[in-house]
């Protein structure tokens, strides 16, 4: 009985997270330039390596994946991007133009 009541006390203290979470970007400054979403989600997973779209950037083709940094290609609509972990900044660039999004990041429960 004892064991189980340190199992059950063991569990509580430390819920169940996972490794993943998910990117909730919005612009720093808003543009006239409507090739720019005007924010976005995605789901990272920096110990796996991975990269979900789940709202924006549908076609991002993921070139490098560091350990504090991810760049991204997006050859349909002719963008690169980058998103550093250290500062949660998101930057697009296209062309000559450059869009900066700022990030917060919520943590997944499963």
């Amino acid at each position: 009985m004892l064991k189980f009541f340190f199992i059950i006390l063991f569990l509580t203290n430390f819920p169940l997270q996972s490794k993943e979470f998910k990117l909730i970007c919005s612009e720093t400054e808003p543009s006239n330039n409507k090739n720019f979403l005007s924010n976005f989600s995605k789901i990272v997973n920096f110990e796996e390596r991975t990269l979900f779209n789940y709202s924006g950037g549908y076609f991002d083709d993921v070139i490098l994946f560091g350990r504090n940094e991810v760049v991204i290609s997006n050859k349909i609509f002719n963008t690169m991007s980058t998103f550093n972990r250290i500062t949660n900044r998101w930057t697009v660039y296209k062309g000559q133009f450059i869009k900066i999004y700022k990030c917060e990041k919520e943590r997944r429960r499963f």
